[in-house]
């Protein structure tokens, strides 16, 4: 370096030294400090909040991961109690059909026994205190074929029972053919004019006779007429024409004697 006047170094070689910067160092060196330590500062801040939130996240997902649980565990108890209570309430529907077909069968058994004790009782003691031959039933069955049905006519000897009872029945239906009044005896409808229905009894008997009625004729009323040599006159007693289902029938009394009789 080449010197000039007065020994100073010369200003032609290159950058010269300014003594101000000596003075401004230290500001210099602390603002770069201050700025490292910023820098450090927020990198462990940043950490520190990446690890606060992953564990936060982490004890979130825990407590949904549990909640989750106990709901699916809720469910399917849930689940369980529906099955349950619809098998229950199946079961319960069974049973109460089953109670209740119960219950029907056996109000019609006692309803039927009912209309027994009554029959029986018609024959040992009748209300009206009469004795003798009387007409107890008639009722009307639907037959197998088309407009046939089948005529029953029960008949009873009441409080006098020392000995049989026979004579012959005769039935005539009376209704309309066409526009015309019209009778039928049973003789005429089983093609036998002269026949009538022979019975012989000492306390009850049921005649069951099946017929086949014109295909224009219309009943509306059937005519009982009984004759023994018991009876003074004839018994006659007229009856609606009403055909009465097998289902909702009354049962028919046997035509056999109590025990220990003669029929």
């Amino acid at each position: 370096m080449a010197a000039g006047p007065a020994g100073e170094p010369s200003q032609s070689a290159g950058l010269r030294w300014n003594p101000r910067w000596t003075r401004r160092l230290p500001w210099i060196a602390l603002v770069l400090a201050l700025m490292a330590g910023s820098f450090w500062l927020g990198h462990r801040q940043g950490q520190l909040r990446a690890g606060h939130d992953a564990a936060e996240s982490a004890r979130e997902r825990r407590a949904l991961e549990s909640e989750v649980g106990q709901l699916e565990s809720e469910i399917s108890s849930l689940n369980s109690q529906v099955a349950e209570l619809e098998m229950a309430r199946r079961l319960d529907r069974e049973a109460y059909g089953q109670v209740e077909r119960t219950l029907v069968d056996l109000q019609s058994r006692l309803a039927r026994q009912g209309d027994d004790l009554a029959f029986y009782r018609s024959i040992v003691s009748p209300a009206d205190g009469v004795q003798g031959l009387r007409i107890q039933r008639f009722a009307v069955r639907p037959g197998t074929q088309q407009h046939e049905f089948v005529i029953e006519v029960t008949l009873i000897q009441a409080m006098r029972q020392e000995s049989n009872v026979s004579g012959l029945v005769q039935v005539v239906i009376q209704g309309m053919e066409g526009a015309r009044p019209a009778k039928y005896s049973i003789g005429q409808l089983l093609g036998r004019t002269d026949v009538q229905l022979p019975f012989s009894f000492r306390y009850f008997q049921t005649i069951q006779k099946a017929v086949t009625l014109p295909d224009e004729f219309q009943p509306f009323e059937v005519e009982v007429s009984v004759r023994s040599k018991r009876l003074a006159s004839p018994l006659r007693q007229s009856f609606p024409w009403k055909v009465t289902n097998l289902a909702s029938a009354e049962e028919v009394p046997p035509s056999d004697p109590p025990r220990g009789s003669t029929r």
